[in-house]
């Protein structure tokens, strides 16, 4: 049967959201692959197998009843508000501020949907995760503060308080970011809350890879600074620094006032998040850590290869991340447009999210080095490989 293209069956104009960065990759890598270039299963959070006392939950979770539960179930909370206290000395009331969700990006859209009204204009410093389509979706306008290469990618304090209008109501953080592993500190964090505080606007962080930093380098949670300015929403995930990409579990870290409503809107999207995923959660939480401390320890070295096998190649020496899994790296020397460089890319099998999906300079583009050495190696090779193509081409 024929879509219709008109008539009361056709889309609405609000429907006509872009396809997400990550995706577009995925179709273009798809797509090289059919035409006989395998592509480099490269990988951001670890890939592993559950262990035993993860396998024990599921499996007993399969013969026990759904609690049905909006906010998540109180033995996660509990064990996300101990493992808040333990590793940052935060006092989180499990009961009042969390709420379980279907990963980061689901709570992101929620917060945005929930604390935000039409015209609303949040600040993001850029370059950044994919958050413009939740932004949208609330009916909010982004504003974005570019940050500089020369800078590490820092934030830009001034360009952030110069972007503040009348308009303004939330200021939306990727801390560490995603895409240039800049890792904020307490103070550039603390000239961030001030700046909400002078101007009464929320401050949202997506904290999703928080638990890779890199050389002694320490995560700072804006909630540590709630003392300053209590207005602060986290949002996070559980899938990278536990592994637990595939169960799609995050939460999200707000007021009281800002959680209950957050839980009316659950009610009518999606009632509750499954039971099954929130105890494989509970587990990986309270149970032990070597499985994961094995993987997280070797992240350093892994940026490291990739760091220096970029700069190696011919491309020039990008920012190296003091966190994450990823990297922007300067492309410029591939072709003189994102479509050339993703192409020549391609041809040696590497797939990347372009610079300008992340709000990033479109001569850039995001790689991640989560995968095992021996992948890896083979990334470097082709950047090499891509390096002299586009050497030999432009003589």
């Amino acid at each position: 049967m024929q879509q219709a293209t008109s008539g009361p069956w056709s889309l609405p104009p609000a429907t006509d959201l872009p396809i997400m960065g990550a995706m577009s990759m995925r179709e273009r890598a798809a797509w090289s692959e059919r035409g006989g270039v395998p592509v480099l299963p490269l990988a951001g959070a670890p890939v592993l197998p559950m262990p035993e006392h993860v396998r024990h939950a599921v499996a007993e979770a399969m013969d026990l009843p759904d609690p049905r539960d909006t906010r998540g179930l109180p033995e996660l909370r509990a064990a996300i508000a101990a493992e808040l206290g333990r590793a940052h000395g935060l006092r989180v009331d499990p009961d009042r501020r969390l709420l379980v969700t279907h990963g980061a990006m689901h709570g992101l859209s929620l917060v945005l949907r929930t604390v935000l009204a039409p015209g609303d204009e949040v600040i993001v410093p850029t370059p950044t995760f994919f958050f413009d389509g939740a932004i949208h979706e609330a009916k909010a306008t982004p504003v974005y503060v570019p940050s500089r290469e020369s800078d590490g990618w820092a934030i830009d304090i001034a360009g952030l308080e110069a972007a503040v209008t009348s308009r303004s109501r939330a200021v939306l953080l990727c801390n560490p970011n995603n895409p240039t592993g800049y890792l904020p500190d307490a103070a550039t964090l603390t000239a961030v809350v001030d700046i909400a505080a002078r101007h009464r606007l929320l401050v949202i962080s997506d904290d999703s890879w928080q638990h890779f930093p890199f050389d002694g380098n320490r995560y700072q949670p804006v909630e540590a600074l709630a003392e300053r300015w209590p207005h602060m929403v986290t949002v996070t995930s559980l899938s990278k620094g536990y592994a637990l990409g595939s169960w799609r579990v995050g939460y999200v870290l707000a007021p009281p006032h800002i959680i209950d409503a957050l839980e009316r809107r659950f009610q009518w999207e999606a009632a509750w998040c499954g039971v099954i995923p929130q105890r494989a959660a509970v587990a990986a939480l309270t149970g032990p850590r070597e499985w994961l401390d094995r993987v997280l320890a070797t992240y350093q070295a892994k940026r490291d290869l990739v760091c220096d096998g970029v700069a190696a190649s011919g491309l020039s020496e990008p920012a190296r991340p003091a966190a994450g899994a990823f990297l922007l790296v300067d492309c410029s020397r591939l072709g003189d447009t994102p479509a050339e460089i993703d192409a020549v890319l391609l041809r040696n099998g590497i797939a990347s999210i372009r610079g300008a999906d992340m709000r990033a300079p479109d001569t850039h583009v995001r790689l991640t080095f989560g995968s095992d050495e021996r992948l890896l190696n083979e990334l470097v090779r082709g950047l090499a490989q891509a390096v002299r193509e586009s050497t030999t081409k432009s003589d």
